[in-house]
Parts: structure tokens; sequence; C-alpha cells
């Protein structure tokens, strides 16, 4: 989605609307901005305004009076109340609806070619080859950019899975082998216990005495 708004925003004057403070210099550039469009739809209309293509000439029509009112709107604002409007729509909307009389040359453009193009997909062709250089190209290598990014950080992802797996592993194993070197202490314990008893059996009078009698008895 970002990608998108950042693709529609590259055909709006919004990268130099966001770089100047004054909006004073603001207003002075969109007027020139509608200007330029405005001599660019009545270049179009002076010899084709009766011509055969009647919707062409239409839409050029409606995007030239877009252009000539917006021009009169905002050329008559100050640029205090220029900056309330901007804030007001944010400067993103601003922006875009700015571009749209700029866009609508390009749309009549291509109305054009569809309508003398012979076939439907020799006018795409066409259309495509028009926008190669300013648009698809970019947007190709941005796509491209955006798509080996995120390879770069799937692998990335995966050497790290793969690096704890094998760690998780290692310690499991080693746990195992101390495990099993570790002497059991309970049983020593228990033959100690039994060792100390069988003594002092041993060491008792009545003991040593019958000790006494059977090793006499077995010589």
């Amino acid at each position: 989605m970002d990608l998108a708004i950042q693709f529609v925003l590259q055909l709006t004057p919004f990268a130099n609307i966001r770089a100047m403070d004054d909006h004073a210099d603001i207003l002075r550039y969109i007027a020139e901005y509608w200007e330029w469009d405005i001599d660019a739809y009545r270049t179009y209309l002076n010899p084709n305004l009766r011509t055969d293509n009647t919707y062409i000439v239409l839409c050029a029509l409606v995007f030239l009076t877009m252009a000539e009112w917006m021009h009169l709107i905002y050329s008559g604002l100050t640029s205090e109340e220029l900056q309330q409007r901007m804030y007001a729509m944010g400067h993103r909307t601003f922006a875009i609806l700015a571009a749209i009389p700029r866009l609508g040359v390009i749309i009549v453009r291509n109305m054009e070619i569809v309508v003398i193009a012979d076939s439907p997909v020799l006018a795409l062709w066409l259309v495509v080859a028009s926008m190669f250089p300013a648009l698809i190209f970019p947007l190709l290598l941005s796509g491209a950019r955006e798509l080996r990014l995120w390879i770069a950080n799937r692998w990335r992802q995966r050497r790290a899975l793969e690096r704890d797996r094998g760690e998780t592993i290692t310690v499991t194993m080693i746990g195992r082998s101390e495990s099993n070197q570790t002497v059991p202490v309970q049983p020593i314990i228990d033959e100690i216990e039994v060792s100390h008893r069988h003594n002092g059996h041993l060491h008792s009078p009545g003991e040593r005495i019958r000790f006494d009698s059977v090793a006499d008895g077995c010589k």
C-alpha cells in the first residue's frame, strides 16, 4: 500500500510542496503548475474542437475547466489561507487534487491513441510504451528492490532459525552426556551405612567373643 501511495505521489507536486517552507512560494508554484495545464488543454482543443472525437474533446474540456477553477480559486488566496487549507486536508491529499488536471493531459493523449489505433492490442502496447520510461520502468525497479529485500530478510530469518535449532540440539546432547556420566550417590551412601553397621557389630564384646569362638572352631 505504501508503495502505491509513493507511486501516485510521484505524479504530483507533493515533493516540491513539502520542500518549501514559505506558503507564498507554494502558492506561486501551484499557480504556475495549473497555468501549464491550462495552456496544454487549450493547445489541444484549438485544432480539435470541431472534430468527430466528441468524447475526447469533452474529456479535455472537463479537465480544462477543472484546472481553470482551481487556478481561479487558489490564486485569490493569501499564504495564510492556503496554509490553513493544506493543513485541513493534508499535504498528500492537496498534492493529489492539484495533480488531477496534469493527469488529465496524459489521459486525453492515451484516449487519442486508443481511438487512432486499429486494434485494442495495438493501442494497449502503445499506451504501455508511452508510459514505460517515466512510470513502468521505475515501478519495476522499485518492485525488484522490494522483492530483493524480502528475499534477504527471509534468508536471514531462516539462517537464524537454523542456528537457534543447532544450539538447542547441542545443549540437549551435552545435558544427556553429563547425566550419563553422573555417578549415583544414593547407592554409595547405602553401602557406606551397611559397612559402618557391620564394623560396629564386630567391635561389640558379644560379637567379638562369638567371632573368636567361630575362629577357634575353624582351627
